[in-house]
């Protein structure tokens, strides 16, 4: 197998400090956490950013600051969030792209994020889509097309055949959101499955269910991903901070015996271009 890439998710949109006190929120505290987990395994941060009230922004200011600490402090390939939930129109929704990071999320359809009370309902039209999907490739940005259901791979796949995804084309698999695809392992194989025979893949289990998906991606030859983003517990009761997290992925991997890639094997993994 190739080596595991462990991604790192440290923030997200949602979790506040009322929710785990190690959450990130200002760029200095996710430039921190970006070096702890560089330290722990990780090879990839996808960053969301917050402004002074912890609530999600897309503003340029605030990404460009903090994906500049992370890159002063690490050697992490950089993936900026494009999420609507962040951003009110296309054009901010692309606002993190400025800050030129290596990859970029791109969701290829809508969810309804059931647990959320109130519910929220994540809009990708498909014009967003191909909006975003264009300023990646304008911008020699590596998309990460984000699968919440077996539909969004195919949508996936149309971005190929329109050119606006080059291949090898790289998913994350996201598993067990509430609307989205349960994570089962069944659930998983199936994803797997449906994927382009060149494709690279990423697993990401929410919650609880972040271990066992971890667990089965080690196994089947995809990566992982972790963090606070996703999951804020280590164990039932026990609050996680970000390294811990990937520390666990890395000490699984090594018990699976499969090696874990550091930035630069990741970025040759993922054809993309060596850190200048």
């Amino acid at each position: 197998m190739e080596k595991l890439i462990i991604t790192v998710a440290p923030t997200g949109s949602v979790p506040r400090k009322k929710d785990n006190p190690h959450v990130p929120m200002t760029p200095d505290e996710i430039s921190e956490t970006a070096y702890l987990c560089e330290q722990a395994g990780a090879a990839i941060i996808h960053v969301h950013c917050r402004d002074a009230d912890e609530k999600p922004t897309s503003r340029f200011e605030i990404f460009k600051e903090t994906v500049d600490k992370i890159r002063k402090r690490t050697k992490l390939v950089v993936m900026t969030s494009t999420s609507g939930i962040a951003g009110a129109t296309d054009a901010d929704r692309a606002a993190p792209l400025k800050t030129k990071p290596e990859m970029g999320s791109l969701t290829t359809g809508t969810l309804n994020f059931a647990g959320r009370k109130p519910s929220v309902v994540y809009v990708n039209s498909v014009e967003t889509v191909q909006f975003l999907a264009k300023a990646m490739l304008d911008a020699s940005i590596k998309p990460e097309i984000e699968a919440f259901d077996v539909g969004f791979i195919q949508q996936g796949k149309k971005l190929v055949d329109l050119g606006l995804v080059r291949e090898p084309a790289h998913f994350q698999l996201v598993m067990g959101v509430d609307g989205g695809i349960p994570a089962t392992p069944e659930n998983l194989l199936h994803m797997v499955a449906q994927l382009p025979p060149t494709a690279t893949y990423v697993v990401a289990g929410m919650s609880r269910m972040q271990l066992p998906m971890t667990t089965m991606a080690i196994m089947t030859g995809g990566h992982v991903r972790v963090g606070l983003e996703d999951n804020l517990y280590l164990k039932k009761g026990v609050l996680a901070r970000n390294e811990e997290l990937v520390a666990r992925a890395r000490h699984l991997a090594e018990d699976l015996q499969r090696e874990v890639a550091t930035p630069e094997e990741a970025r040759r993994i993922m054809g993309l271009s060596p850190r200048a």
